[in-house]
């Protein structure tokens, strides 16, 4: 965490305003651990959105409820797979069916 926070030291010191954007990628399957890792790096580093990755696994990704509720972060994409071409836009909708199982 201190080499973050640096890297946040030297973005500012070149530009005051950054870092413009943060994303925190989480991994689906660490649960209610992703609370603490959102809170911990909104911290050192400022997150503004999130990404949330190996929801193609077991994991349903319902922490993303509890984020929203807590840090009413924004989520910009998902994981569905395991290269770049699996992130898709986050669409709430299509991720609250997911969710409940309901199919569309």
């Amino acid at each position: 965490m201190g080499e973050l926070e640096k890297i946040v030291r030297v973005m500012k010191k070149l530009d005051a305003g950054a870092p413009h954007a943060v994303l925190l990628v989480l991994d689906a399957t660490v649960g209610q651990n992703a609370l603490s890792q959102v809170e911990e790096f909104s911290r050192i580093a400022g997150v503004t959105g999130l990404v949330m990755t190996k929801l193609d696994s077991t994991a349903r990704g319902g922490i993303l409820v509890a984020i929203a509720a807590k840090n009413g972060m924004p989520v910009h994409f998902i994981g569905v797979g395991e290269t770049v071409d699996d992130l898709a836009p986050f669409e709430a909708k299509d991720f609250a069916r997911a969710i409940a199982g309901i199919e569309t």
